[in-house]
């Protein structure tokens, strides 16, 4: 059943499934679309351009839709887009892209914790982790299932690949490679993130030609390099993930 709170304010263009629930001091747009089963706690705003999808859980007061900190923004539509199931904690904030159409996205099933801020234009792929005071700078990029540890930042432009960890208060100045943990500022990589990998469910067989593959990259054996399975996908992707990089790949810590 639909739940809408006496104190919140819900402007008669925004589109709410029927059985969305909004709580206390809630501030909802004109521009904006809610999925159903999402519950909005006290003090969550939505403003212009937020896209929030099904079975989402957002604040307490949380922001989606913020105008972009950018320069380059000049008042064009944009949006700011949960997609399913995606929990953004406390004072969290989510805002808008810079570019007519452009849309910053958090993928199904992330976990944004308090006082994350995912500014314009980044893309945060499917169950991430973002925890607490976690700062991502304009057009990052965030893989599948990625952790990034409290307080750990990201410039612009840096990419975070698929299933990697970032250590608490780690730097990210060059891209973290799929699959890798990275700490330190600015953030080294250290080893195969083992963990994330055995919570994913990833077979042993993968986990062993990633290692391999892993080592490979941090003596620069080139013989190793060629020889990898790249009938892995995971293998492939690994190989492959500095090939389109703005920034440089991140060093190995020595």
């Amino acid at each position: 059943m639909a739940s809408r709170h006496g104190s919140a304010v819900i402007d008669p263009g925004a589109r709410l499934a029927d059985d969305v629930r909004v709580g206390p001091l809630c501030v909802i747009e004109g521009d904006v679309t809610v999925g159903p089963g999402t519950v909005l706690l006290p003090g969550t705003v939505l403003l212009d351009g937020a896209r929030v999808g099904a079975a989402c859980r957002l604040g307490p007061y949380a922001t989606v839709g913020g105008l972009p900190m950018d320069r380059d923004f000049a008042g064009e539509a944009s949006t700011a887009v949960l997609e399913d199931g995606v929990e953004l904690r406390d004072f969290a904030s989510v805002h808008r892209a810079t570019g007519a159409g452009a849309a910053t996205v958090i993928g199904a099933g992330t976990v944004v914790m308090n006082y994350v801020h995912v500014t314009h234009n980044v893309q945060v792929g499917r169950e991430v982790v973002l925890t607490t005071q976690v700062q991502l700078g304009g057009h990052a990029r965030i893989g599948d299932r990625a952790v990034l540890g409290a307080g750990a930042m990201v410039h612009q432009f840096c990419r975070v690949g698929a299933g990697a960890m970032v250590g608490a208060g780690g730097g990210v100045r060059q891209d973290v490679l799929p699959y890798l943990t990275a700490s330190g500022f600015p953030a080294r990589h250290y080893r195969l993130n083992r963990v994330g990998l055995r919570r994913a469910g990833v077979a042993p067989k993968v986990v062993g030609a990633l290692e391999t593959t892993a080592r490979a990259l941090r003596r620069r054996d080139a013989d190793a390099l060629a020889a990898a399975d790249r009938s892995v996908p995971e293998v492939a992707l690994l190989l492959d993930f500095g090939r389109d990089s703005r920034r440089g790949v991140a060093a190995f810590a020595r």
